[in-house]
């Protein structure tokens, strides 16, 4: 599993966000925008985006939250 820098909803400050944090990328879900998942220092499974423009990460860690028993799809295969 990759670790990345990303910005984190819950850190952003009057509507800046000001510093990066370490997050653990579980999966990719593919699509016309890339969305992946997630998990935050504090153990937290949220959705998370990559802006080409800013060549940032952006984890939505307040309303991406994703089921905490999420599994990747190939550990579910058997």
């Amino acid at each position: 599993m990759q670790k990345v820098m990303a910005y984190l909803h819950s850190q952003e400050v009057d509507g800046e966000r000001l510093y990066k944090s370490e997050v653990e990328i579980i999966d990719r879900i593919d699509g016309r925008q890339p969305v992946y998942i997630v998990k935050t220092a504090d153990g937290i499974k949220c959705t998370a985006i990559y802006n080409i423009f800013t060549g940032a990460y952006y984890a939505d860690d307040i309303y991406g939250i994703v089921d905490p028993s999420y599994r990747k799809k190939s550990d579910m295969e058997m």
